[in-house]
């Protein structure tokens, strides 16, 4: 190590030598305390055999050095490192990615390690790949809003059965992480309503098949103001499909406000009306769901429902660790939970309104 590459210090009357710029190693504590590596190991592990002088030095060698341990190497030093394994079907959308991240950012915190599957749609290669990640022993599997088909229904079950289980779904009763899809439909679509907007032409997206889908609290909304329910016209998840259903809508006489399932829907129905010849949010309003932030970039903005997709994936990880708390305390996993109405809880989420949005005059 030359010159440029390193620092030295001189500590109790002795010469230290760590690389320029990074951060202080457990060597480099080793070596302050006057001790060894293995001395440094056990005392950071709560090891027996280090004596009390020892440990002494060491923590004031720990405090002088200001040295934070790497929870993932100091676990696979005591070859406890736990992971997580997320499952998903599809990682090209926006809420799952952010989802994913949410989960690497909080395992990361916690010392684990985090590995992604994308399952098969043969169900038996899809059981396949379950057995595989059951045989690593995670810590537990986050499973991110599979498509909701009975196949589907039968391979969660199948999980379940294998490890420690966390779903992020929409659907009440059986997720442990609620998106709260429904909740957010039903609010885009009421807010809607108190602009003065008759009804809310509504563009779907791919969901679910369950009850509790943006669509299903669309429609709830409109039924409970007594508003007439039109026919939701489905969309894919390719923005062009949406520019034409844009165009389309402009054809209809009695539309004046259009609830798309996403932004990036929202985004292509908006260029398509435009397209046109009508006016966003003169002619037609038109709000999203999600808060991706394209939904700020667009002009005009988009009025959508914000979901915290990393708060998601906060709260999996730390209900896994709860299950991990439990098991390992022989407490009931109930009383560990104790503080949660419920282990399907939301996360904050809200309407923000923008300016692709307005009253009907």
């Amino acid at each position: 190590m030359n010159s440029d590459e390193q620092d030295d210090e001189k500590k109790g009357g002795m010469t230290m030598v760590r690389a320029k710029g990074g951060q202080p190693s457990i060597r480099d504590v080793a070596q302050y305390a006057n001790v060894s590596v293995a001395s440094v190991s056990r005392y950071l592990n709560n090891g027996g055999g280090v004596g009390a002088e020892k440990r002494q030095a060491i923590a004031a060698a720990i405090e002088m050095l200001h040295y934070q341990p790497n929870p993932i190497a100091r676990a696979l030093a005591v070859n406890e490192m736990s992971s997580i394994s997320v499952i998903l079907s599809d990682i090209s959308l926006y809420g799952p990615m952010k989802i994913l991240e949410g989960i690497e950012e909080e395992s990361r915190r916690c010392g684990y390690l985090v590995s992604v599957s994308l399952l098969d749609a043969d169900i038996e290669k899809a059981r396949e790949t379950v057995d595989g990640l059951a045989r690593s022993r995670p810590l537990g599997c986050v499973i991110i809003d599979l498509d909701r088909t009975s196949s589907t229904h039968a391979l969660i079950s199948y999980i379940r059965k294998k490890m420690p289980t966390v779903l992020i779904s929409d659907e009440r009763g059986q997720s442990d992480v609620e998106l709260g899809a429904y909740i957010g439909g039903y609010e885009i679509t009421k807010y809607l309503l108190s602009l003065g907007h008759k009804t809310v032409h509504h563009v779907s997206v791919p969901v679910n098949n369950n009850r509790y889908t943006r669509t299903h609290g669309w429609r709830q909304a409109l039924q409970d103001a007594g508003a007439p329910i039109p026919e939701p016209i489905a969309a894919d998840w390719d923005c062009r499909e949406a520019n034409r259903i844009g165009e389309y809508l402009s054809t209809l006489p009695d539309v004046t406000a259009v609830f798309a399932g996403n932004d990036e829907v929202a985004a292509g129905v908006i260029r398509g009306l435009t397209m046109a010849g009508k006016r966003v949010p003169e002619d037609i309003s038109v709000a999203g769901f999600d808060d991706n932030p394209i939904a700020s970039l667009t002009v005009p903005s988009i009025t959508t429902w914000r979901q915290n997709f990393k708060d998601f994936g906060f709260r999996a990880v730390r209900l896994l660790r709860k299950d991990e708390t439990a098991l390992s305390s022989s407490v009931a996993l109930e009383d560990q939970l104790r503080d949660d109405a419920s282990r399907a809880a939301f996360v904050d989420q809200h309407l923000i309104v923008r300016e692709s949005t307005t009253r009907l005059v």
